[in-house]
């Protein structure tokens, strides 16, 4: 009989119970070299795939880039073309020194308005303050200076000129009127503008209608400005109602002992017309009530007189209204 299990060879040889296998040729040298010629591929198939994920990675980022220069080129180019456009058109059609619609055909139609500073916002026009509590009227104060900061401070304006003269007033329509804080008398930072001795004051302006010129009632200096009550009651309880305008500028009254006027304030002709002139200086009547009532809310009403002014006071054509609440 054969032997299965005998050895074959010089070979070395392992018996194998269950398969007739009769040697196994192991060479490790050969081993190990194979497993350094897999590891070697294995590591340049990664080198490849590291290599085309860079690349579609670096493809994705340059489409990203391409697209995003397009739509920075074309939107820079659009607005280049929009503002071109806007600017040629204003420059051609809309003139920086004179409004496009003037006199009937402007949205005022000739027709100025009136209001006052401070002004508490749009909603509101209740102006509720403490005499004790000077916190929550230092907001009126603070509207009442940042609003006189441009009469204060007149860098540059070489073109403004003082129109008072005595017997009269000199006027150049290129030439702005200077207008003189001290005015408004009482109604100064010093004072508080009366907010600090429960004497409010108010600096009423009217609106600037390009070309316009009042039409004065007789002896009237210029546009007229009046405040009442809203009612018999409302009128007792303001006290006596004090104005203050450039009239003072042709008496001889001193700026300190400027008692003001009981009947009526006046804007002053020589501040017309507006015609946009640089460093144009609105004219201001400050009206001051004094010995109004307190823990009692009161209701003004202000309104210009004027031949060529219509006033309608509940659509406040040619007028204001505010409250005011002294507790």
């Amino acid at each position: 009989m054969v032997d299965l299990y005998a050895p074959a060879g010089p070979l070395p040889t392992y018996e194998l119970p269950y398969h007739p296998v009769a040697a196994i040729d192991y060479d490790p040298v050969r081993q190990v070299l194979l497993e350094q010629k897999d590891l070697q591929e294995r590591e340049q198939w990664l080198l490849r795939q590291q290599e085309k994920a860079r690349r579609r990675q670096d493809a994705k980022f340059r489409v990203v880039c391409k697209r995003v220069i397009y739509f920075c080129t074309f939107y820079t180019i659009l607005a280049l073309f929009f503002f071109g456009y806007l600017n040629w058109y204003m420059y051609f059609q809309v003139s920086r020194n004179y409004p496009k619609l003037t006199g009937w055909q402007s949205a005022l139609q000739m027709n100025p308005g009136l209001s006052q500073v401070p002004n508490p916002n749009i909603y509101n026009s209740l102006v509720r303050f403490r005499t004790r509590e000077p916190l929550p009227y230092s907001k009126y104060q603070d509207e009442i200076v940042a609003f006189l900061h441009a009469y204060q401070d007149n860098t540059g304006c070489w073109e403004m000129e003082d129109c008072v003269q005595e017997g009269g007033f000199k006027q150049d329509v290129d030439r702005p009127c200077a207008y003189d804080l001290n005015a408004g008398g009482p109604c100064n930072i010093m004072n508080g503008y009366g907010f600090d001795t429960a004497q409010p004051c108010f600096a009423l302006k009217m609106g600037k209608i390009y070309g316009w010129l009042p039409e004065p009632v007789e002896f009237a200096t210029g546009v007229l400005v009046k405040c009442e009550g809203a009612t018999e009651d409302d009128t007792n309880n303001l006290g006596t109602i004090r104005y203050f305008d450039m009239d003072y500028k042709f008496s001889a009254i001193a700026p300190g002992k400027n008692p003001g006027k009981v009947t009526n304030g006046s804007f002053h002709s020589m501040y017309f017309p507006y015609r946009n002139q640089f460093c144009y200086h609105q004219p201001l009547v400050f009206v001051q009530f004094d010995g109004a009532r307190r823990n009692r809310l009161i209701r003004v009403q202000c309104y210009l007189i004027a031949k060529n002014i219509k006033v309608d006071i509940s659509r406040l054509e040619g007028s204001t209204r505010f409250e005011i609440l002294i507790d």
